[in-house]
């Protein structure tokens, strides 16, 4: 087996399944009667048990289980004589035997998965590895409270404090006070992205709860009635044996006849974010009401709720916030009878990476900045688009360590005047933002998919970028063009909203998500349930030459409907790019989100486009620009006194000699030095930083008579 850690979380619940009897649910057969497989399947949150009963006149050497989708096994178990693991992706298992299993016999297999599944495929071959029977079978969902689960999910957790590792996160009960008998609101953070977490209270489990993609969750637990009132140990544990342990009071059950009149409000959070549940709590008089108004910072009325206190004195609201609330500081103020408090919120949206743009016209030759957040210490990719859609920029870098963005370009030659569009993504978004160059922009809508591929019967996120507060139609169409979802909303004050579509009842295959308002439209392309297997792989790239910062258009062919993930590897072999994208009916696939960044090296790269099975390639070369032009190509931004930095870079120029001039915050320049550039068009300048320079940011600058390239290093 290859991950014993993270099977032992389950396996105590697999050995108990395995004992329970053996009654054919369900029965699946596609072929003649005579060759026919009996199969059932029980399962508990993520853990699955499988068996098989050859009531077939063949004999079973080998079989195939797969979940389907973006589903992938994290453990499995099988019984003594069958072998077996994981295959590529932790998508597939095959399981063979060593011997067979013959008519009459059956066979039980233990699975976990990364998240609860409804019904697993299967397919049962021959020592000749013909096919005997396949299917997809049904799971049918253990309750919680046996009271076999429970005892054992009590060894479990204890097991775990002996030998678990530390689980990291931060937790809040609303109301703090917890009492015997009563519903805890239950908030957590940073618990890690799409995790299945299980509460207990000491060794009793209260219920299990999955992390969002930024590892939170909200929850309720009930405190069982008859709970002893003392300190007792609260337990998260996540499927790795992995725990986090605090000790609470549980105070005795609330005097329902005891009556309180202070008006109070215990929790608020300092922030919250679109689609997220704003949670408030807090004591009054008893069955009277309390009014929640809400202010912007100019405090101008936005909404206003009531809520009413229960027998107890007790109240909470619980509300969504919606795209279509304004962003920013708030003052929430509670009135109940003569009593007034005023509290702090903040709206934030819920983008992962958010950007804006310094100023929304320029002109040619100006100075682009870009800023925003974005996931830290995480690669990025941005291109810049012009009004045809066409990518005239695009480069790769890293985000600062606090999360923060500031990217900046010069509008070179390449631009003219008209409207930009530019994008930023990573791996967990994107996002987008407009400017013009001699003019303002012009209103457009972008349409930016959360990935790729999705898997069946799931939600795909549709971001949009575009006009504010405007109606923005969402049409769903399949790949011959007919209409499968329609749906309109309004969208947000800054312009920016997610749209959630529900794939439940789509087939396979590849779609387009249609964005449109007011005269104007964009389209993206996405998949679902595509597998990454697909047969032999043709590959072309559009040119053979490319020059630093451009991008790439990558052309291919193999089966149809199937995903191909495209890399791109520089003359070292590292990856520069990596992205996904998929064949549509033909077999036909192209991407341009990979590209050369503006300080790639000379030489050879290569483009491998492959899948699970297929692979093919096909190299570039990178060389100077045929253009008049310069680039630095200084590898770190930040430097100590002392420190040597390599100034490099490539270009031409009509000058046998570059200016290279080092300037401070003030714009005063500090050091001016000279390096001659070679017939192949680059330049080499090794440079030590003085003692004498002051901690503080500073700017390279490389010039001839008609070009420059200025490159920005922090002193420290």
């Amino acid at each position: 087996m290859n991950d014993m850690r993270k099977y032992s979380s389950s396996s105590i619940f697999i050995s108990v399944l395995l004992v329970f009897s053996v009654v054919t649910l369900i029965s699946i057969s596609e072929v003649n009667a005579a060759e026919v497989i009996s199969v059932n399947a029980k399962g508990y949150e993520n853990t699955i048990i499988i068996e098989f009963e050859n009531e077939s006149t063949s004999k079973i050497k080998t079989i195939k289980v797969w979940p389907g989708g973006e589903i992938t096994f994290t453990s499995f178990k099988s019984e003594p004589g069958w072998g077996g693991g994981k295959y590529s992706d932790s998508k597939l298992l095959i399981f063979t035997a060593t011997n067979t299993l013959n008519p009459g016999e059956s066979v039980k297999f233990g699975l976990v998965t990364d998240e609860k599944v409804n019904a697993i495929n299967w397919k049962a071959l021959d020592p000749n590895d013909n096919d005997i029977d396949k299917g997809k079978i049904s799971i049918q969902v253990i309750s919680e409270t046996s009271s076999d689960i429970i005892e054992e999910e009590s060894e479990d957790v204890e097991q775990a404090k002996e030998t678990g590792g530390e689980l990291y996160g931060t937790k809040k009960f609303i109301p703090e006070q917890i009492r015997s008998g009563s519903d805890v609101r239950l908030v957590g953070n940073g618990f890690g992205s799409e995790k299945n977490l299980k509460l207990y209270l000491d060794s009793t489990i209260l219920k299990s709860v999955n992390t969002d993609k930024q590892g939170n969750f909200l929850t309720t637990i009930s405190i069982p009635d008859a709970y002893n009132v003392g300190t007792s140990e609260f337990i998260i544990k996540d499927e790795f044996e992995n725990i986090q342990t605090t000790n609470i009071s549980v105070k005795e059950p609330k005097n329902r006849f005891l009556k309180t009149s202070n008006f109070e409000v215990n929790n608020i959070p300092a922030e919250i974010r679109y689609e997220e549940t704003l949670t408030i709590s807090g004591n009054a008089y008893p069955q009277s009401a309390i009014i929640i108004a809400f202010e912007n910072n100019e405090r101008i009325l936005e909404k206003t709720r009531v809520v009413s206190a229960n027998a107890n004195g007790e109240w909470i609201f619980e509300e969504t916030i919606e795209r279509t609330d304004d962003l920013g500081e708030k003052f929430v103020i509670f009135k109940n009878n003569q009593n007034k408090t005023t509290k702090n919120l903040t709206v934030k949206s819920d983008y992962l990476i958010q950007i804006s743009m310094s100023a929304v016209r320029y002109n040619l030759g100006e100075t682009v900045t870009i800023t925003g957040t974005a996931e830290p210490n995480n690669d990025t990719t941005i291109w810049v688009k012009n009004e045809n859609k066409k990518i005239v920029y695009y480069d790769v870098f890293t985000t600062n360590a606090d999360g923060s963005l500031n990217y900046e370009f010069v509008t070179d030659d390449t631009f003219s005047s008209g409207t930009y569009t530019v994008i930023v993504k990573q791996e967990s978004g994107s996002d987008a933002a407009l400017f013009g160059i001699d003019k303002y922009p012009t209103s457009v809508i972008i349409a930016l998919m959360e990935k790729t591929n999705f898997a069946l019967d799931s939600k795909a996120i549709l971001s949009i970028v575009g006009p504010t507060s405007s109606s923005v139609s969402i049409t769903i169409l399949d790949s011959n063009d007919n209409i499968k979802i329609t749906d309109s909303i309004t969208s947000s004050s800054i312009g920016k909203n997610k749209y959630a579509i529900d794939l439940d009842g789509l087939d396979s295959g590849v779609y387009r998500a249609v964005v449109s308002s007011i005269n104007i439209q964009d389209s993206v392309k996405f998949s679902i349930g595509l597998e990454s297997a697909s047969g032999a792989i043709s590959l072309i790239s559009t040119k053979s030459n490319y020059s630093a910062g451009e991008s790439i258009l990558v052309l291919g062919n193999t089966g149809n409907n199937a995903r191909i993930i495209i890399t791109l590897l520089d003359p070292s072999g590292n990856v520069s790019a990596i992205t996904e994208t998929f064949s549509d009916s033909t077999g036909s696939f192209s991407t341009d989100d990979i590209g050369i960044p503006p300080d790639g090296v000379l030489g050879d790269w290569k483009i491998t486009a492959h899948n699970r099975l297929d692979n093919n390639s096909v190299e570039i070369n990178v060389s100077i620009p045929t253009g008049k032009s310069l680039t630095l190509q200084i590898e770190e931004t930040q430097f100590s006194t002392g420190d040597i930095i390599i100034i490099k870079g490539i270009g031409q120029s009509d000058a046998n000699r570059l200016k290279i001039q080092i300037t401070n915050e003030i714009d005063d320049v500090v050091i001016l030095l000279h390096t001659p550039i070679t017939s192949s068009g680059t330049f080499y300048l090794p440079w030590t930083v003085p003692t004498s320079f002051d901690t503080g940011t500073y700017t390279i600058t490389v010039s001839d008579d008609e070009n420059s390239s200025s490159f920005e290093i922090f002193i420290q």
